[in-house]
């Protein structure tokens, strides 16, 4: 995504596919990648928002209750 702000978020790796889901919901706002399998019980999301749309996505991710590292 050109232009794009980068969030790096941590999760628990059994819950890596429920939260790109709900994070994907949010259509045209960002796209995210799982750079690399996890190799213990966390794993990344990487994600490229949409300048646009910054102030959604940060209430949204502090809705989810994850932080960005």
């Amino acid at each position: 995504m050109k232009d794009s702000l980068d969030y790096f978020i941590k999760a628990p790796k059994a819950d890596l596919g429920m939260w790109c889901a709900y994070f994907e919901a949010f259509e045209g706002m960002l796209s995210l990648r799982t750079p690399s399998p996890p190799k213990d019980e966390w794993g990344t999301i990487h994600m490229m928002v949409s300048p646009d749309h910054k102030k959604e996505f940060l209430k949204c991710l502090r809705s989810s209750g994850l932080r960005s590292i």
